[in-house]
């Protein structure tokens, strides 16, 4: 099967390690399954994720951040969809929740430093490892954050979310979520299998303190 999109060469941070690792050696899509629900770029444990939102949320992005390829902006993104329902689906299982309270302090502590909504899209896709957010999603991604971060703390070993033995065990975590879940995508996106899988995704700053993404 091809891959649903290219392979970084960027080497990634601990938590994007984590998160690379488990993504690529768990959820198989396939392009079937009623072409993946008609009308549906994705369908993930049932609940879809329609084309039109997908071709809406990249219209979007190339707004802020135009002369990307179109298609691979749509892979990308798309891959951040799924991956934020495998963020949820763990937390889920840990009990871990972000409030609306949580996510308007992530937000207030970096949007500031970044230009805003549009500084923050711009800087996450001009990083090493490019992370395609559009503006309608940035909320999400800052939900994405505070939610990764509680798993990290809940799975850490001996208190040290940052250990290879914690590395090790959010690892496996979420390959297991990741193998219980139920993904198929349309075909017009590609395919995705167990041993390739999102490879090239990061965790898109999640891992990162606020003054490090203004960084740069």
């Amino acid at each position: 099967m091809s891959r649903l999109s290219r392979r970084t060469a960027s080497r990634p941070t601990w938590v994007a390690a984590v998160l690379v690792a488990a993504l690529a050696a768990t959820v198989a899509l396939s392009g079937c399954g009623e072409q993946a629900k008609l009308g549906s770029a994705a369908v993930v444990d049932g609940h879809p994720i329609s084309t039109d939102q997908l071709q809406a949320a990249t219209n979007d992005f190339l707004k802020v951040v135009p002369g990307q390829d179109t298609a691979n902006a749509q892979l990308r993104i798309l891959e951040r969809m799924i991956l934020s329902r495998l963020i949820d689906k763990k937390a889920a299982d840990l009990g871990v929740h972000a409030s609306p309270g949580e996510v308007a302090r992530a937000r207030a502590n970096l949007l500031p430093s970044v230009g805003g909504e549009d500084g923050l899209v711009r800087q996450l896709a001009s990083g090493q490892q490019p992370i395609l957010v559009p503006p309608t999603y940035v909320d999400r991604w800052f939900k994405d954050r505070v939610l990764y971060t509680k798993i990290a703390k809940k799975l850490a070993v001996n208190g040290d979310p940052t250990s290879q033995q914690s590395i090790n065990a959010t690892t496996r975590a979420l390959i297991a979520t990741g193998r219980s879940m139920d993904v198929e995508v349309s075909p017009r996106y590609g395919t995705w299998n167990s041993k390739q899988g999102l490879s090239p995704l990061v965790s898109g700053g999640l891992s990162k303190t606020a003054a490090e993404i203004a960084k740069g």
